[in-house]
């Protein structure tokens, strides 16, 4: 229950960055582990850990968890202390990249100028070889990362027990 009265307080504070009332389902959870599974091999980063809501469903792939705000980051490091927990902007982390990895995006990107270059990133990553695959999930109906030059794009699942419903993409 205090892990959803934090969600809700970051919400009500900037609704941009946070994206949603409470956190994402268990349902969410699991969609984007199976989709995560069903990809190839690399180091597993999650940006926009947030409370863990997804975490605890791709824990076992042992994630390099990336979140901005501080009291997240201390609920994950609390909750996952094996897992290597880092307080930085996702931009930042994602910049220093030099192995091939895999993505899992919890942050929202309907109206946040985090997108802006978030895109431009990504696209240098991939055409780089060093992004192997990425797995959003959006409560919009169109693409979120439909600027980014990924050789296959898939709409792959639809949460409707999520609030807001969501749509689980996976590109590689």
């Amino acid at each position: 229950m205090r892990k959803k009265i934090l969600f809700l307080k970051k919400y009500l504070k900037n609704p941009q960055t946070v994206g949603s009332v409470i956190p994402s389902s268990e349902f969410l959870g699991k969609a984007i582990y199976k989709s995560v599974k069903e990809l190839g091999q690399a180091t597993v980063i999650e940006i926009g850990a947030g409370t863990g809501a997804l975490t605890q469903h791709i824990s076992s792939l042992n994630p390099v968890l990336v979140e901005i705000d501080k009291e997240f980051c201390a609920l994950l490091k609390k909750k996952y202390p094996h897992l290597n927990v880092v307080n930085s902007c996702a931009l930042e982390q994602l910049k220093q990249i030099n192995e091939r990895v895999g993505l899992v995006v919890s942050i929202p990107l309907i109206n946040n100028p985090f997108k802006l270059s978030f895109i431009p990133l990504l696209n240098d990553l991939y055409s780089k070889g060093l992004l192997s695959w990425c797995v959003i999930f959006t409560y919009g109906l169109t693409d979120p990362l439909g600027e980014v030059n990924f050789e296959n794009k898939k709409r792959k699942r639809f949460v409707l027990q999520n609030i807001p419903p969501a749509h689980v993409w996976v590109y590689s």
